[in-house]
């Protein structure tokens, strides 16, 4: 078994990432992507059930968040282009994705460019990019509604650390790119070969489940699943998130 800490150096700023679970080369690793507002740390539960099922677990702090710290840009491709200076840096040629809101687009950006790299995903409340004046009309972007702060506070009592070094700043860059409307972004889907698992969080959750349904179907090998918790399944509904991600990564 290895547990490791240690920082990736890429363009200026200092990715902090933990590796733990079986050293076994021939396996899969899983990269497990936080959303916005948190940290790796958000991944313990999971992280700890993946490595008793046997793999490898990956887990970084996106810029902007943990231990990683503030960077000078927050464009949606700076993100996916971490993720892959992480999958580089383990020197797999294909992992397990794991994505959560921001994390989750991150991945599935990861996907798009390098399709070959993604052997299987999970996709938790992942926000889609607006296709038309319809969707921007109702204003979808990866933040939080009211309720589903209140929900979250008992997770920043028990655990601070991601609120108290998420970087403000990436917010109206972040929430800009998801205002513009990308019909050519729905088409590049079709690049994504992996066996692919949308999650929505249902009626809570302020991501409409229907664009949802519709991002998963709109993937050559997509598939679409409702659990009712609101946008943060994997906090929420912990063990039925937990068994649905180790089914669909077996």
């Amino acid at each position: 078994m290895v547990s490791q800490r240690r920082t990736l150096t890429r363009a200026g700023l200092s990715l902090s990432i933990q590796v733990s679970g079986p050293l076994d080369p021939a396996s899969v690793p899983v990269v497990l992507v936080h959303g916005m507002g948190g940290d790796r740390t958000t991944w313990r539960p999971l992280a700890s059930k993946l490595r008793k099922a046997g793999r490898t677990v990956v887990s970084f702090d996106m810029r902007g968040h943990g231990r990683t710290g503030p960077a000078e840009s927050y464009l949606l491709d700076d993100f996916r282009d971490d993720l892959s200076a992480v999958v580089d840096d383990l020197g797999a040629e294909r992992v397990d994705l794991v994505g959560h809101s921001l994390g989750a687009h991150t991945a599935l950006r990861f996907a798009i460019s390098a399709p070959q790299r993604a052997r299987r995903i999970v996709l938790e409340e992942v926000p889609p990019i607006p296709r038309d004046a319809a969707d921007l009309a109702e204003e979808v972007t990866p933040s939080a509604t009211l309720v589903e702060r209140i929900r979250g506070i008992g997770s920043l009592v028990a655990n601070p650390g991601p609120f108290l070094r998420f970087d403000r700043a990436l917010g109206d860059p972040v929430m800009s790119a998801f205002a513009i409307a990308e019909p050519a972004w729905w088409c590049s889907l079709q690049q994504v070969t992996a066996p692919t698992l949308v999650v929505s969080g249902g009626r809570r959750s302020f991501l409409p489940p229907r664009h949802l349904r519709d991002l998963a179907y709109a993937l050559p090998s997509g598939d679409f699943l409702t659990i009712e918790a609101g946008h943060s399944v994997h906090r929420d509904r912990r063990d039925e998130f937990t068994e649905v991600v180790l089914a669909h990564l077996s």
